[in-house]
């Protein structure tokens, strides 16, 4: 029995004893348990085990085989993304511990096309559609990148035309920078697409609409007046076939349109409940929420998984000796503070998902930020824990056998795509800054911390005066828009770390003994990080003294210390409520790294 299994005896004797750890478990799964379980025990299929020896073809006909296989099951259906959100969301969420080439083509498929469907069409699109969709019978993509359009989707070149005549759009592409470029699915397999053009009725502009076009026709052969060209390989997601396409006079039926906000009524004129352009615009990109939300879901489980492998390796691997090298604070200190984090990020996923459910619309305001929010932050966080997950194997963990390798280069573009992190955090910032008032006095209460003073709620204090005194700044800022960039940078991140903290100590207010301190500590820990992270800020303005730093970092260390020191207990079991099948960690390093 290696040192790994005496520990995995020791914590399972623990639970035995202390419902402590099947309730943060219980805690940790927003919805659908059984509907996970289901998925997660199909995924034993030998279809999902990884294969890292693939040629580029191979990996992407490997993709598309497994969600061939895994919609053949019926575990959900596209019509779900309307009519049971949290059930659409939870299906998907499961695959990306599989591969994140699976996850992502079939978000694409699912939730950017279906998706699209579902929220922008009416009946008769569903009618035609959606049954397709969910066998894959038309496997789709999402036409609204364009080579010089990515952030900026307003100012996309793409133009559709109406022909009263005729009675259909024209499609077209008017310049190489109106191509739509990095279209997951485009290059290989998609037969339709939701393409978002400029529209004009009449030679009158309509603003962006979305259509649903033919790419490919049922055999698979390019339809004419389409071009495709295959990007080809990727940094990482190489089992989605990325394409770049272009229309030349596209013909599209007047049911093509995707009409639920606008539509072409029986004099041809173009019709909406919505009357400002850019207003309609918005409602119409609305649907990208979803997206968001499982593309931070997806990073925040990459978290899971890197840790879940580091910290189990480390627990068990000896350095000098008899010393594990989870003994090292050193190695603590990278590792510790991230498990924190994620813990934060997913509570606070939970709280936008309820958040949701809530909501009176799809384009509801706080869901449209608090997505924003958590997709930049989970993304650019998921980027630096894995690094950090990396380095603490050492050269196994250079291993793409184990995994966090091929997590590194899948996470990377998620800072990119469903939005630019820099776009959506200035949008979070600007959300909080309507609610600042330029001149109120902010009153700052000095922590002047001792020794019993560091704790959750004191920290969560300290975060939300800081996100105030951010606010403030930024309102009363008389630089230009872009020198303005940055300082609105801090304040969204400012304003996730301050709602992370928040939703972890409100979820500890809700439960009781051991349960509650454990949340509690985890809060501290991840709120004591973010402040030493800030703590140049604090000392400027006033909120901490130099004494008062030095004990930051000290209940960091004890933290750190009571979680990876002898045996790492804690730390492994609160990477043990993640909940994450063996079939699904595989990597060895997480088992017995002496059998590698």
């Amino acid at each position: 029995m290696n040192r790994l299994q005496v520990i995995s005896r020791q914590f399972t004797a623990v639970s035995e004893k202390s419902d402590v750890g099947a309730s943060l478990s219980q805690l940790l799964v927003h919805d659908n348990a059984d509907l996970r379980r289901a998925i997660f025990e199909f995924l034993k299929d030998d279809i999902y085990t990884p294969n890292y020896d693939l040629s580029l073809a191979e990996f992407r006909e490997l993709t598309l085989q497994r969600i061939i296989k895994f919609a053949s099951q019926n575990f959900f259906s596209v019509r779900d993304y309307m009519n049971d959100p949290r059930k659409f969301m939870a299906a998907l969420e499961c695959l990306s511990y599989v591969d994140f080439s699976m996850g992502i083509k079939s978000g694409v498929h699912f939730t950017l096309c279906g998706g699209s469907i579902c929220r922008l069409g009416t009946q008769k699109h569903h009618d035609a559609l959606l049954d397709k969709i969910d066998t894959l019978a038309l496997l789709g993509s999402y036409c609204m990148t364009e080579l010089g359009h990515g952030t900026n989707v307003f100012g996309i070149e793409t133009r559709a035309d109406y022909d009263a005549r005729a009675r259909q759009f024209i499609i077209s592409t008017p310049s190489n920078t109106a191509s739509k470029y990095w279209i997951g699915g485009a290059g290989q397999h998609a037969k339709v697409s939701v393409v978002f053009a400029q529209l004009y009725v009449g030679g009158k502009y309509e603003g962006v609409n979305a259509f649903v076009v033919r790419l490919r026709d049922d055999a698979g052969k390019i339809m004419p007046g389409v071009r495709i060209h295959d990007i080809g390989h990727k940094m990482g997601l190489n089992g989605i076939d990325n394409g770049q396409v272009w229309f030349d006079n596209v013909r599209v039926p007047r049911d093509g349109l995707l009409d639920r906000y606008g539509t072409i009524d029986d004099n041809d004129n173009y019709v909406s409940p919505i009357e400002s352009v850019s207003k309609r615009f918005g409602a119409m990109i609305g649907g990208l929420t979803t997206g968001r939300v499982l593309i931070a879901q997806g990073c925040i489980d990459a978290m899971k998984m890197g840790l879940t492998i580091a910290i189990r390796y480390s627990a068990d691997r000896p350095q000098f000796g008899d010393t594990r090298i989870m003994d090292y604070l050193t190695h603590q200190r990278d590792l510790l503070p991230a498990l924190a984090e994620t813990y934060a990020l997913h509570i606070a996923m939970g709280d936008l998902k309820t958040l949701i459910d809530k909501a009176s619309s799809d384009t509801n305001k706080d869901v449209h930020i608090m997505s924003c929010g958590l997709k930049a932050a989970a993304s650019w966080s998921a980027i630096d824990t894995l690094h950090k997950c990396r380095e603490a194997c050492g050269g196994m963990g250079f291993h793409s056998l184990n995994k966090i390798p091929e997590l590194i280069k899948d996470s990377h573009i998620t800072s990119t795509f469903e939005g630019s992190n820099p776009a959506l955090m200035q949008q979070v910032a600007k959300s909080v800054m309507e609610g600042t008032n330029a001149t109120e006095r902010i009153m700052i209460s000095s922590m002047m911390l001792d020794k019993t003073g560091i704790n959750a709620f004191n920290v969560l204090e300290m975060l939300r005066q800081r996100r105030a005194l951010l606010a403030k700044e930024a309102v009363s800022f008389q630089g230009t828009s872009t020198a303005i960039t940055l300082l609105l940078n801090k304040l969204g991140w400012a304003h996730v770390e301050h709602m992370c903290m928040q939703s972890l100590v409100s979820k500890a207010k809700m439960v009781d003994g051991e349960l509650k301190q454990t949340l509690l500590e985890v809060a501290t820990l991840y709120g004591t990080s973010v402040v030493e992270k800030h703590a140049a800020f604090f000392l400027m303005n006033g909120m901490l003294d130099r004494n008062g730093v030095v004990l930051v970092s000290q209940c960091i260390d004890g933290i750190c210390n009571k979680w990876g020191s002898n045996g790492a207990l804690p730390a492994l079991s609160l990477c043990d409520a993640f909940g994450i099948p063996d079939h699904l960690i595989r990597a060895p390093i997480a088992f017995d790294w002496r059998q590698m």
